[in-house]
């Protein structure tokens, strides 16, 4: 850290971009610091903290409706992990973007802005597990999907809950070991600030944080790789065979449906759910691409002379603004895409339209029971039709 107050956490652009310069910052390395600090007020401390409230409270409602017995899948679980994880996500930016922003800006949460400084070193952390957790969670439930959709005969030993919990405990705690080094990387000390003539908190780096071997290593090549190379392009292979497979799949059934009109129309139901998950991936994919674009950036140019970019400051803010839609749109998505998802969301939280439903379908057997002239059973077996099941 400089001595006018210029965090040397500026690398860690994954998630959270932190750039806490004082007034005089400007004098040393020329930069435009009232822009780029009235850039991510706006940006950070006005839309991202709506973006944000939003999200939670979508991952919330997703949870609730993922954990309904008719949602009751090892995808589910998957997608619940995600939402998880999200949340995280979300809180990470709440606390570390978001708010520091108000003070920078407009000198409001004077006392956080400086308690922030002393949880970053261990709550940043915590934000990067999360992360890390979603981008392994959207790679596993693609795989799934995939074997699901493409190797139909292996998802019935392959697909399965209890597996599926083993691989999201197995992705936490490699998030987790990952991320240890993040741990030790940094610490908060008080220094003393002539323009303000008193003792503030800083964040800086520890010794293994300014390691030169540590850096190249972890951050140029087990970052680009891991965080990056490996699971984006895997997520981008399994997606268009995905794709792929959807369209053979929509093409026999439109064939079927022309050749012989009194074939059984195919279930819907695993066609839907792979294209929301297309969806949840290529969302995933699209708003993940500015964060590597620049984390190869600071691996290439020096750190300082970005720092004092006002171009770059505002292009990684509006990368880690992307990472935060993306945690925040799922819910979206699942309503867009996700037929049975609508249906049990309707169902558990629009109680006057189940009941609408529910009153025309009796209405419809009363009908049909009067013109036999008596009370006869609607399938013939004396069972009566399940109003709830057929509604969902």
């Amino acid at each position: 850290m400089d001595d006018n107050g210029l965090t040397d956490l500026d690398y860690n652009t994954t998630v959270i971009f932190d750039l806490n310069r004082s007034e005089n910052i400007g004098g040393q390395y020329d930069c435009d610091t009232e822009s780029s600090i009235t850039f991510q007020f706006y940006t950070w401390g006005v839309l991202a903290n709506i973006i944000t409230v939003y999200g939670i409270v979508g991952n919330v409602l997703s949870i609730l409706v993922l954990r309904h017995r008719m949602m009751d899948s090892s995808t589910s679980i998957y997608l619940i992990s995600l939402a998880v994880y999200d949340t995280g996500v979300l809180l990470s930016m709440c606390l570390f973007l978001a708010l520091p922003t108000l003070y920078l800006e407009k000198g409001f949460l004077k006392d956080y802005y400086y308690a922030y400084k002393y949880m970053h070193p261990f709550c940043y952390p915590i934000a990067l597990v999360a992360q890390t957790g979603t981008i392994y969670t959207t790679l596993a439930f693609t795989v799934e999907r995939y074997i699901a959709v493409c190797h139909p005969l292996q998802a019935a030993n392959t697909c399965t809950r209890s597996r599926t919990k083993r691989v999201i405990v197995l992705i936490f705690l490699c998030c987790v070991i990952y991320n240890i080094p993040r741990f030790l990387e940094s610490e908060t000390t008080e220094v003393w600030n002539d323009y303000y003539n008193r003792t503030e908190p800083h964040i800086q780096q520890t010794e293994l944080g300014t390691s030169k071997a540590y850096r190249e290593v972890y951050f140029i090549y087990l970052q680009l790789f891991i965080m990056f190379l490996l699971p984006f392009s895997f997520l981008a292979v399994l997606n268009l065979q995905l794709i792929r497979a959807v369209k053979v799949a929509q093409l026999n059934r439109r064939q079927m449906s022309v050749g012989n009109s009194k074939t059984p129309k195919v279930s819907p139901k695993e066609p839907n759910l792979t294209i929301m998950l297309i969806a949840v991936v290529m969302v995933f994919l699209v708003c993940q691409l500015p964060s590597v674009i620049d984390n190869i950036l600071w691996t290439i140019f020096d750190v300082t002379v970005l720092n004092c970019s006002l171009h770059y400051i505002r292009f990684t803010t509006l990368s880690n603004l992307m990472v935060v839609i993306n945690s925040a749109i799922n819910f979206v998505i699942y309503c867009l895409f996700g037929k049975r998802f609508r249906r049990v969301f309707v169902k558990m939280f629009i109680p006057c339209k189940k009941n609408k439903n529910q009153y025309r379908y009796v209405m419809y057997e009363s009908t049909m029971n009067s013109r036999g002239g008596g009370v006869q059973k609607p399938n013939g077996n004396g069972k009566i039709y399940d109003t709830e099941s057929t509604f969902l």
